[in-house]
């Protein structure tokens, strides 16, 4: 490529991650405190009743998607009637499903002996029916890059369903506050995809563009199925082994330790797929963008994870209140994946830039193998939900090295090494920090705040002094986003 081009890809990743970073940074302290306040107002019985209907929104959402909107962004050569063909499939499919939800929500209910869980559901089934109409739009904002408007539209759904859940759940709502932020969200959406993208129904599918994107939606769908249950079964098996407050206490852990991960790489991750496909017959330029993204990402979220880890108390104690201690542990011990995480959340994108979802598939099928077991076996041999947060750690350790080695052999036709050897000054640096901290007897502090302020400047210090004296790197790099895909 040349020099004029890699400079346009950098302007609009750096205008994309822009505007996204607007959205996500403004609204994760709206969307903290709205958080801390329904925890704070709802109990965790009723978190765990609605993580068992989100998983399953999520996975209807899925089968709804089925791979299009990834493919819609891929392909530069869809008609008006291919998109409408598009759109009127994925409603056909939305009204299925959602039917399906809807009738089963009673056996549901039944199954996690949960009553409640069966309006939930039902109500929750409306949602779908949006959801399925806003994927080719949603795949038409990505494709033309007009990442302003969908980082002004989240920010707007995000702020407002927040403030009606806080006022439902102040007026004795109860469960059903929890609901707000998807129900509107979904509908306030497709208000506005309808306005920038007026699709039509067509009674004559076509044929052609069906054919067109299943070579490429297949493959996508079919890890996103593996993903799905790589991603959410634990939250399943917790829902029918445990009790629904062990749900809500693991469940919030979970989408807690998540925040960094939402905030930071997706802020990068949309980004990624439709500026980098631009680089899809050139697998060597994708593999070199890829150490890079590896560095920047080793950098941040490895300190990260040793701040959230042993700030697990205070953060937990600041968010939710005293009532969720029980999160605590758990919280902790989940904390330990977010690197891992932070840094493996990219590599869809490069396997979809490159033309390669059938090797995204296969990546995903052998992790959901190995995550699916372990969390089985946690469930029936570690007995708590501790056990089920140590199964995610340990499998997600076993799938980054699996992942990284089928996207570079077999995908990019490099050899992996060079990429892991460039995250270990970072995997040093965090081991070094780590045992720091564990040797330093950190003073009780009544006060939260400054007790959580005090380890996060420590670890920080730490982080940054043995960066210098390894001479790892510097650290005015790290804030510069430019040098995420800089040569």
């Amino acid at each position: 490529m040349n020099v004029r081009g890699n400079m346009s890809i950098k302007k609009e990743v750096a205008k994309g991650v822009f505007w996204i970073a607007i959205a996500k940074y403004a609204g994760i302290i709206v969307s903290l405190i709205i958080t801390g306040i329904l925890a704070r107002l709802i109990s965790p019985e009723a978190f765990g009743t609605i993580a068992v209907a989100m998983v399953i929104l999520y996975f209807l959402n899925m089968l709804v998607d089925i791979g299009i909107g990834p493919a819609v962004v891929q392909f530069k050569n869809l008609t008006r009637y291919h998109l409408d063909s598009l759109f009127t499939l994925n409603l056909c499919i939305g009204i299925f499903l959602s039917a399906i939800l809807f009738l089963s929500s009673t056996l549901i209910a039944e199954y996690y002996k949960d009553i409640t869980l069966e309006r939930v559901c039902q109500m929750m089934s409306l949602v779908v029916i949006f959801n399925s109409l806003n994927v080719v739009p949603n795949a038409l904002m990505r494709k033309d890059k007009r990442f302003r408007t969908i980082a002004l539209r989240t920010l707007f759904f995000q702020v407002s369903s927040g403030v009606i859940a806080v006022w439902g759940a102040l007026h004795g709502w109860g469960i059903y506050a929890l609901l707000v932020s998807p129900i509107l969200t979904a509908i306030g959406v497709f208000v506005v995809n309808y306005y920038n993208y007026p699709l039509n129904l067509v009674w004559k599918m076509s044929n052609q563009a069906i054919k067109m994107v299943a070579s490429f939606s297949v493959f996508q769908f079919a890890f996103s199925f593996c993903n799905y249950f790589s991603r959410n079964l634990d939250k399943l098996i917790v829902g029918k082994y445990f009790s629904m407050a062990d749900l809500g206490y693991y469940d919030k852990s979970y989408h807690l330790m998540l925040y960094p991960l939402h905030n930071i790489t997706f802020v990068v991750e949309p980004v990624l797929h439709p500026v980098l496909s631009s680089l899809q017959d050139n697998k060597h330029e994708l593999a070199m963008k890829n150490q890079k993204l590896a560095v920047i990402m080793s950098n941040i979220s490895f300190p990260i994870g040793l701040i959230l880890y042993f700030c697990s108390s205070e953060v937990i104690r600041i968010i939710y209140g005293d009532q969720w201690d029980k999160a605590v542990p758990v919280f902790s011990i989940l904390a330990l994946s977010l690197p891992l995480q932070m840094i493996q959340s990219t590599s869809g994108a490069i396997y979809q830039a490159a033309g390669k979802t059938n090797h995204m598939f296969y990546n995903g099928l052998c992790n959901t193998f190995v995550t699916v077991s372990g969390f089985f076996v946690a469930a029936t041999w570690g007995g708590s939900i501790e056990a089920m947060a140590w199964a995610w750690v340990i499998t997600l350790v076993i799938n980054f090295v699996n992942s990284y080695i089928i996207l570079h052999i077999f995908t990019l036709k490099e050899t992996a090494w060079p990429y892991f050897r460039k995250l270990i000054p970072q995997l040093t640096n965090s081991c070094i920090v780590f045992i720091l901290c564990n040797s330093i007897p950190f003073c009780a502090i009544s006060n939260i705040f400054l007790s959580l302020t005090i380890k996060a400047v420590m670890i920080f210090f730490f982080t940054v002094l043995i960066a210098q004296l390894l001479k790892q790197y510097q650290i005015t790099r790290i804030v510069n986003l430019r040098f995420l895909l800089k040569h």
